[in-house]
């Protein structure tokens, strides 16, 4: 599914006293865009590759801080999430953010545990999410087919210069432009800015809720749910309202063989790899099959020294890629739009922008890229690997029970107050 933004919606024309330069139009990228367009001083302007705004992907998972990060950054965020969020089917799996099986073995059907939070698992269509942010940013704020192919700074601001010949000046640029992402690129130098394969990979599928039903049984259908074996899980849960049944199979390889990061996959080496897991795990797999089944290999990103310099950071997945083992790819990428947002809005005069990027960097570097580790391990605990805890349930109980605390009850008000106030600390 793709987007275009809403034709009808206008703007202040007041000239604008800070030009900013969004490269990327996905989750990330448009939150920022929504945040900043409430500021009268700042001209906000998108630049998407594709030809028009879209996701890859179907469910996307958000926690306590993803929600209370779109409260701040505006309320036709918030009603985004609102008007599409699915959460669990049973009141009794109200609080649940994932329920933890075992999926394999002589405990096979064991209930781990159940990862509980204030709100649940709150679940999206990517597509449909987008669809609703865009409605929020006014058509000609956003360009289209613009893939950036090189960056230029001088001393007045930073030049873009897209796949198409055209380019682009602003005082401020945001890359927000995904793992694959030039301004990075720009930012820190081609070695450094590569992702690092992880060992994961994973299947995706959607299925009609009631095919799942039927090979799954209701309680496991309709609630968000894991299942845990040896160097694999499945992980499920209901999307769109209870309509389908969002499906992510992972595995890990010792490497990864392909140029692409993601391959069509053969769904009879799926049947293969999970044969002698439980009856569940088999209608998992069943519902798995599909002819545009494929591969996605997980990479994430390496500690960096910096996400910002002079007039140009990144965000999101341009900045710290991670695995969905800890469902945080899109909470950080609005922890960070919520950040940046709070505190360009305070910029007046150039001069003060780069204070305002480093005051970025500061706060959101070391949270995220703790999270990208936690996230690493947090796969090899969900497929009994995590050393010092393996196939131990008693562990694992208690790992994932704390795990996640650090990072769902993170204030995100005094996140952002604690970067303004370095913001302001840094001015002559």
């Amino acid at each position: 599914m793709s987007s275009v933004p809403n034709e009808t919606s206008s703007v202040n024309e007041t000239p604008k006293k800070v030009s900013v330069a969004i490269v990327g139009g996905g989750i990330g990228g448009l939150c920022l865009a929504i945040g900043l367009l409430k500021y009268p001083h700042l001209d906000v302007q998108v630049y998407e590759a594709a030809a028009s705004f879209g996701e890859i992907g179907a469910g996307v998972a958000f926690g306590p801080n993803a929600e209370r990060a779109l409260d701040l950054i505006g309320p036709s965020a918030r009603e985004a999430l609102r008007k599409h969020a699915t959460t669990n089917l049973w009141p009794s799996h109200a609080n649940v953010y994932l329920q933890y099986r075992v999926g394999f073995g002589e405990k096979e059907g064991t209930v781990i545990c159940s990862q509980k939070n204030s709100a649940g698992m709150q679940s999206v269509h990517r597509a449909h999410f987008l669809d609703e942010l865009v409605k929020t940013v006014p058509a000609q704020r956003a360009h289209f087919n613009k893939r950036v192919q090189q960056v230029d700074e001088d001393s007045d601001g930073v030049t873009l210069h897209f796949k198409d010949g055209q380019s682009a000046r602003a005082e401020v640029v945001i890359g927000a432009d995904g793992v694959h992402s030039k301004v990075r690129e720009h930012l820190l130098g081609v070695d450094v800015a590569k992702s690092r394969f992880t060992g994961a990979i994973c299947y995706r599928a959607l299925a009609p809720m009631d095919s799942a039903i039927e090979l799954l049984g209701e309680e496991h259908a309709q609630n968000a749910t894991m299942l845990a074996g040896p160097e694999r899980a499945l992980m499920t849960y209901p999307i769109e309202f209870g309509r389908s049944l969002n499906i992510v199979a992972f595995e890990y390889l010792d490497h990864w063989p392909h140029e692409k990061w993601i391959v069509p996959a053969k769904y009879d080496q799926i049947v293969e790899n999970y044969r002698g897991w439980g009856k569940p795990a088999q209608g998992v797999v069943k519902l798995l099959n599909n002819p545009d089944l494929a591969i996605w290999s997980m990479w994430d990103s390496p500690s960096v020294s910096t996400y910002s310099r002079g007039r140009l950071a990144m965000m999101g997945d341009a900045a710290h890629s991670m695995t969905a083992f800890q469902g945080q790819g899109a909470g950080q990428a609005l922890e960070d739009s919520c950040v940046l947002q709070a505190l360009l809005g305070q910029i007046h005069d150039k001069k003060e922008i780069p204070n305002a990027l480093a005051a970025y960097d500061q706060v959101r570097r070391p949270r995220a890229e703790r999270v990208v580790t936690t996230s690493r391990d947090a796969g090899y605990l969900a497929t009994m690997q995590l050393e010092g805890i393996k196939d131990d349930l008693d562990k694992m109980r208690d790992n994932w029970n704390n795990r996640m605390h650090w990072i769902w009850h993170r204030n995100i008000k005094a996140q952002n107050e604690a970067a303004l106030e370095i913001f302001k600390e840094s001015l002559p």
